[in-house]
């Protein structure tokens, strides 16, 4: 089917109690094993692709890849920009075919970030793309932003509110203890703050940071109103994970298909537990 606007899904999730996963790729073999996952479970997806995923790819050969894997599943499919902090590459993504964007203004001023988030909106809508924005400092490492532990920032309830009020964007990633990366430690997630933007704020929340949270982390999340939740590095775990252990196990192995199978069902793995957790499947 043709891919889906992000904001329709989200709807869903949030009336019905659930989170539909947001799993970042890399290449046409993972984005294939996300959909193939998402198929054998009968679960919306979110194909979510870094700026420097677009960068190698190629703008255009991305969308095309993911377009044609999206046109022959039996499952809703978004295509997703993440974390995109240059409002040009955003646009031109929008253009290109994307049905969601995220314009992640969360490190300049909070006006500048309102600005930039309601321009991305803005432009976005009569395109029928959805938008998400981000509030605070999520520490860790995405694509090339980095925040120090140190300079990890949370969303205040009263500027989410405003934020959301102000840019009209369709979800909303405030910053409540998660972190991007693998975690060192376990994270302090402020549920109660999290449960308190929910509240004040209409549109689905985002979580960012999936990667290490625990099973009851992520279903305390959703019970109180996450609908979307980012998975990055434990998709590049999975591959990275497989693809070493496969040498290490067949050192003599020619075939490359052997390998791109391999590396498929890690990544089909990995996605499978988390649509479980997330309780989407049976949702497509």
């Amino acid at each position: 089917m043709p891919l889906m606007n992000m904001e329709r899904m989200l709807k869903d999730a949030t009336a019905n109690g659930y989170a539909v996963g947001a799993f970042n790729i890399f290449n046409h073999l993972t984005a294939a094993a996300v959909i193939q996952a998402a198929e054998e479970n009968r679960a919306p997806v979110i194909i979510q692709v870094s700026t420097k995923t677009v960068k190698q790819m190629g703008l255009n050969d991305c969308v095309e890849t993911v377009s044609r894997l999206a046109a022959k599943a039996s499952v809703p499919v978004a295509l997703h920009l993440d974390h995109c902090t240059d409002f040009m590459l955003a646009k031109a993504c929008a253009d290109a075919g994307f049905t969601s964007i995220m314009f992640d203004g969360s490190h300049l001023p909070f006006e500048e970030n309102i600005k930039f988030t309601a321009d991305m909106a803005a432009y976005a809508a009569p395109l029928d793309i959805s938008v998400e924005g981000e509030l605070g400092a999520i520490a860790g490492v995405e694509d090339d932003i980095a925040v120090a532990d140190d300079a990890a920032l949370l969303a205040e309830v009263e500027t989410s509110k405003e934020f959301v009020r102000c840019t009209g964007v369709t979800a909303f990633a405030p910053a409540v203890g998660t972190a991007h990366g693998l975690y060192k430690k376990t994270p302090v997630v402020d549920f109660q703050r999290f449960a308190d933007i929910k509240e004040v704020c209409d549109c689905p929340l985002v979580v960012h940071g999936g990667t290490g949270l625990s099973d009851e982390t992520f279903r305390k999340l959703i019970s109180l109103g996450a609908s979307k939740i980012n998975i990055s590095t434990a998709i590049k775990v999975a591959y990275l994970g497989a693809s070493e252990d496969f040498w290490k196990k067949h050192q003599d192995e020619s075939n490359p298909f052997v390998l791109d199978n391999t590396l498929t069902q890690a990544v089909k793995e990995t996605v499978r537990i988390h649509i479980l957790l997330f309780g989407s499947d049976g949702k497509a």
